[in-house]
């Protein structure tokens, strides 16, 4: 059986390619790529354009990156920004700077510094945010922590085994960090600086700055007399 070798691709300073299946991508400057890449490996350094649907075993981006439509990977490391119009999909995302996904997104483990905002829905099994999340419809993962810094944080809904949400004292904090959700629920949870109509699970802890609507809670329930409560009912 032959076996096709594929070339890799590189772009130095400004350019453009077709899309295609290539071993490895490579910009450094700034390059745009047509609909349907596929790639072992893809780093750019600059800016990268990409005019369609795009998969890669390894992504790396030092600068700024564009997928018009969805982007599949395996390893995602960005330090910088990302915009996806589409929908993203990976094993593990690890993020330094900003990102922007219109569609949904799911993967294995997500780590971000910075800020994430996802349009559509977030499932993971790992999700660590240090900074501000914007997520419009359901986040769900087993494993939750958000560490609130920088501005406001907003999520539908929250759904988890495990929910971590703290506020990281900064220097820099200048602005009231908050985290908005309608419905958060979990096995256990635990809150600070969170605003939320009903908080639901097994154990619930309520740390300073959080204003609740409902709590129900199952076996364990406290909370920080610097928070409000309207109500709070054993299940």
């Amino acid at each position: 059986m032959e076996t096709t070798k594929l070339g890799n691709l590189k772009l130095y300073g400004a350019g453009h390619a077709a899309g295609g299946a290539y071993h490895h991508v490579s910009i450094k400057g700034e390059g745009v790529i047509g609909e349907g890449l596929s790639a072992a490996g893809c780093r750019i350094f600059g800016t990268g354009l990409f005019l369609g649907k795009a998969e890669t075993e390894r992504l790396r981006v030092h600068g700024e990156s564009e997928f018009k439509g969805n982007l599949t990977a395996g390893r995602i490391n960005i330090y910088g920004t990302i915009k996806v119009s589409g929908s993203l999909q990976f094993d593990r995302f690890n993020l330094k700077g900003l990102t922007e996904i219109c569609g949904n997104v799911t993967g294995e483990s997500c780590g971000v510094k910075g800020k994430l905002s996802v349009k559509g829905d977030c499932e993971t099994e790992m999700f660590h945010v240090t900074g501000c999340v914007d997520v419009s419809g359901l986040l769900n993962a087993g494993d939750i922590k958000l560490e609130l810094c920088h501005d406001v944080s907003h999520v539908r809904e929250i759904g988890g085994t495990t929910i971590t949400v703290k506020r990281r004292a900064s220097f820099f904090n200048r602005k009231k960090v908050k985290l908005i959700a309608d419905v958060i629920e979990g096995d256990q949870v635990y809150l600070e600086n969170t605003e939320a109509a009903v908080v639901r699970g097994k154990e619930v802890v309520v740390g300073p700055g959080c204003s609740i609507g409902t709590i129900e809670y199952k076996n364990k329930y406290q909370c920080d007399h610097h928070s409000k409560i309207k109500e709070s009912i054993k299940l």
